[in-house]
């Protein structure tokens, strides 16, 4: 059956899969080859494929094949290649003709430099894009049959776009494509088994377990996997029930040729075994240089400094500036919410300085706004772990001698490695971090690793400074990362609970059915979120003046509401569009893609680790070309400038200080709107007023760990606004999960080596 009609809108996308309306309201799904399901938006297509009734949303129709209706040469240039401007592509087919400007595409780019428009910047643009595009079809074409969808499609051309020949390296080897973020097992295998492989293969064992081990470690932030459920995992992704025998030799066999290695009794993949391996040598290495003391008399440079200063340091913190006077090459500073950490690296470095000088130390963080705080809060100068990272590539080292590292407890091992490798033989390592927030995203747990087995000499910060008796939220804090119910209900000047409980709740959901709980929550879940929204309301004013007087990162760090969950009502996916329109209603440009609108002067954050082309603020204002820059998943910038003519639009991300282009067909793909966030993006982060949702909806999320980061973030003012049952169990409900890590492992004299 054949159906024809324009895409209004895309309701729904993922993994190339999309739902979408047609004007008139028919709705269609399916997987499309031919674009990105954005690009379609206000096309005309024609759809093959059947109607079908689903049981929530209705009658649909399910396309098995779109085709583009009009010129395919038009759709293309406009929506797919990047550069072109509808405008200038309709100037273009008038001019030469669709099969002529396909064959100048081609065959003799050059010639387009004839044509009024076109310069050899904008030529570039078009012609790397038009050949990306080819690829990229080819390779579309050649997946096809195995209903991929183009997001994915895009994804393997952009992880293997340096490989020769890839169309026959997938057809060789299809289980390459696991490797492919998004592309799992199970969909590698079935692509695969239709070429006709042996399901008993050695070949498809291997894939299985490689594949597991890397998505298990990263799911579970484990860098050791115990063996016996791992061997349980493999047979049953791969269908197994009395090949276990298989499994293990397989096993054995990349143990022998170091894919894999034994860690005690678990399996550790070698990627992780060789980051966490060189982090414990180092430590070991930096645990034997003792150097020489690095004043005389330690007391008196304390009382000198805290003179400067006009603060007088606690015991605890004398401790730690003693410690590393006596010459040690590597040390941890671990403290809770207001145990003075920063103020005690100051001191320390302000130590360091007097051996080394001002401009041989460095501080770091994963994050920007981690970077750009221990900068303001030291006086030292400050970049991303990623940055340092890029800066000095083509170096074997960096040119300081301390590098001090906060916010430690985000860094994951591979991370961590990676930063510890880069540094000088007799260097200064300063790890500075607090052990009560949430583990790394990803594998690794290296600064609870460091403090549970002492890896270096540490000092840990437990008495908490508090300014005066109005300003309490360090102390609730610090209750709610011990398990103990704060006293939340007092008034205080930094920390307020807005208290949304259902009367009577435990007793009526024992009359109530399924269907009449399911209703009373979600209509309370919405009493929340409006009152999260009131609360919000009182902020604008002063954001929209930072943003005014040009303060960007002002108005960013200004308010922010954070949600444990993506979905559902109090999610950050709804409470996003609830807050766009109170923060930015009716922008002067606006572009709809994927989940949200995106307008002009929007908070939004990048949610992919990728290289973009990117410009320094001074750059861009001249005018200058971008550069490919690695930007990273969880940063938080501003729309400052939209293009409608090329369908480009320009983000700003201050902590970076960076400008990073954006194609409209990339929007909905590489970020999200930004004025909520849950609790895991926001991980090193401050706010000046941070607002927190707290509803039973999420009760499968909630622990101590992710309530005190969440409270954590704030700096001035925490609004918690929800039902008080909820808020009391996230208090008191600890969180038992257990990260397993070859450090670990290491620590207690595990067997290190493939065999060993």
């Amino acid at each position: 059956m054949k159906l024809s009609g324009k895409i209004e809108r895309i309701l729904f996308e993922k993994e190339g899969f999309f739902v979408a309306r047609l004007e008139g309201g028919t709705k269609i799904s399916g997987t499309s080859s031919v674009a990105q399901s954005e690009a379609l938006q206000g096309q005309e297509v024609e759809l093959t494929g059947e109607w079908q009734e689903h049981p929530r949303f209705g009658p649909q129709f399910v396309f098995d094949n779109l085709e583009i209706k009009g010129s395919e040469l038009y759709f293309y240039l406009t929506k797919v290649v990047k550069g072109v401007g509808s405008k200038l592509v309709k100037r273009l087919i008038s001019h030469y003709g669709e099969e002529e400007l396909l064959r100048i595409l081609d065959e003799e780019p050059q010639k387009l430099l004839e044509f009024k428009g076109i310069k050899e910047k904008k030529l570039s643009q078009i012609t790397k894009s038009w050949q990306q595009y080819k690829d990229m079809r080819d390779l579309a074409m050649f997946l096809a049959p195995y209903r991929l969808g183009q997001s994915i499609v895009a994804e393997i051309y952009r992880t293997f776009v340096d490989k020769e020949n890839l169309i026959d390296a997938i057809r060789e080897n299809p289980y390459i494509i696991t490797r492919v973020k998004g592309v799992g097992f199970k969909r590698a295998d079935e692509m695969a088994r239709s070429m006709g492989i042996d399901p008993k293969s050695p070949f498809r064992i291997e894939a299985a377990i490689n594949y597991l081990m890397r998505e298990i470690s990263e799911r579970q932030g484990s860098s050791a996997i115990e063996r016996e459920p791992f061997l349980d995992a493999v047979c049953e992704e791969l269908g197994f029930t009395d090949e276990r025998g298989a499994v293990e030799g397989v096993i054995e066999g990349l143990i022998e040729r170091q894919m894999l290695y034994r860690v005690g009794g678990d399996l550790a993949h070698a990627y992780y075994f060789g980051a966490e391996k060189a982090i414990f040598d180092f430590f070991i290495e930096k645990s034997a240089l003792a150097g020489e003391q690095i004043v005389e008399d330690i007391e008196r440079f304390i009382a000198e400094e805290e003179k400067k200063a006009g603060f007088i340091l606690g015991e605890q913190q004398r401790e730690a500036v003693r410690l590393l006077n006596g010459g040690v090459r590597a040390m941890a500073l671990v403290g809770y919410a207001g145990t003075g950490k920063s103020t005690t690296a100051k001191m320390m470095l302000k130590l360091l300085e007097r051996r080394y000088g001002y401009d041989s130390i460095i501080t770091t963080a994963l994050s920007g706004i981690a970077s750009q705080r221990i900068h303001e809060t030291t006086g030292y100068r400050s970049a991303t772990i990623q940055s340092l990272l890029v800066a000095h590539k083509d170096r074997d080292f960096f040119p300081y001698d301390v590098v001090l590292l906060d916010e430690a407890s985000m860094v994951n091992s591979p991370i961590f490695f990676q930063l510890v490798s880069k540094l000088k033989e007799d260097a200064t390592l300063l790890v500075i971090g607090d052990d009560g927030q949430l583990p790394p995203i990803g594998a690794g747990n290296v600064l609870a690793d460091i403090v549970k087995y002492e890896l270096i000499p540490l000092v840990k910060l437990t008495t908490i400074y508090r300014q005066n008796e109005e300003q309490a939220l360090t102390v609730i804090a610090d209750s709610i990362r011990r398990a103990k119910l704060p006293e939340y209900r007092r008034s205080y000047a930094d920390f307020r609970f807005v208290d949304l409980s259902i009367p009577n709740y435990f007793s009526k959901r024992n009359s109530l059915s399924q269907n009449e709980k399911k209703e009373l929550r979600e209509d309370h879940n919405r009493q929340i979120l409006e009152t999260v929204k009131k609360e919000a309301v009182s902020y604008i004013m002063e954001a929209r003046k930072r943003l005014e007087t040009k303060d960007i990162r002002g108005y960013l760090t200004h308010i922010q509401v954070i949600t444990p969950m993506k979905g559902g009502i109090l999610g950050s996916e709804e409470l996003n569009r609830r807050l766009q329109a109170l923060f930015n209603p009716n922008p002067k440009q606006c572009v709809d893609r994927g989940l949200y609108s995106f307008g002009l002067y929007d908070k939004v954050v990048h949610t992919k680790n990728e290289n973009m082309p990117s410009y320094s603020p001074e750059a861009f204002k001249k005018g200058l070309d971008p550069v490919e820059q690695r930007i990273f998943n969880g940063m938080i910038g501003l729309i400052f400038r939209m293009e409608r003519e090329e369908e480009e639009c320009y983000v700003y991300y201050p902590n970076e200080e960076v400008v990073v282009r954006y194609g409209f067909d990339m929007l909905g793909e590489y970020l999200n709107l930004a004025y909520a966030l849950t609790i895991h993006k926001t991980q090193g982060m401050e706010y000046e007023t941070v607002i927190i949702p707290m509803s039973y909806s999420h009760y499968i999320m909630h622990n101590t760990k992710l309530l005190y980061t969440a409270v954590t973030r704030a700096k001035k003012m925490c609004i918690v606004v929800g039902e008080e049952s909820a808020f009391k169990s996230a208090c008191q409900r600890v969180d038992t999960t257990v990260r397993r890590t070859v450090l670990a492992q290491l620590a207690m004299d595990a067997p290190v080596g493939a065999e060993s």
